[in-house]
């Protein structure tokens, strides 16, 4: 008979623990993860644009606006716009991770619409694409159109990835 209580409390201890632990449902270890959604920043402009994009707008910058929002499927996008130098414009698409392609031509119809943009150029275009280099998670995309010889009109869209 001393067996018995042996081995009753062992077991006992086992169940008192596991009621302990918590209650809620176990994680389902067979389904994906799926990350918490970015909270939308707030603040000035250039804040929420280096937040979301990991860039700076330079000191040149002038008429910043910056709007979030979330995409059908729950991932943060910004829209934002400036103007500045043609110089101020060269140095904001010459971050890490940013690919830099000019096009003397201009932007196309849909590269245009893609970023709202209004503005006429005079000297061509460039597109600057690439991942936020900290995270990876946020796919940024800029076009700079010249209005005029040393304006800059800088379109700036960041979506975040899977």
């Amino acid at each position: 008979m001393k067996r018995t209580p042996q081995l009753l409390l062992p077991a006992a201890a086992a169940l008192l623990l596991a009621g302990c632990a918590g209650g809620g449902t176990p994680a389902d270890p067979g389904g994906p993860s799926e990350p918490a959604p970015r909270p939308s920043p707030s603040g000035p402009p250039e804040q929420v644009i280096a937040e979301v994009t990991g860039l700076a707008p330079p000191e040149s910058a002038e008429d910043l606006s910056a709007e979030t929002e979330y995409t059908d499927d729950g991932r943060l996008l910004l829209r934002a716009f400036f103007r500045t130098d043609r110089a101020g414009a060269e140095a904001f698409c010459d971050a890490e991770n940013l690919g830099v392609y000019r096009d003397p031509e201009g932007p196309s119809e849909e590269d245009r619409e893609a970023h709202g943009a209004e503005e006429e150029t005079v000297d061509g275009s460039a597109t600057c694409r690439g991942t936020e280099p900290d995270e990876g998670r946020v796919q940024r995309d800029v076009l700079v159109l010249y209005p005029g010889q040393d304006e800059a009109a800088v379109y700036v869209s960041a979506v975040e990835v899977e």
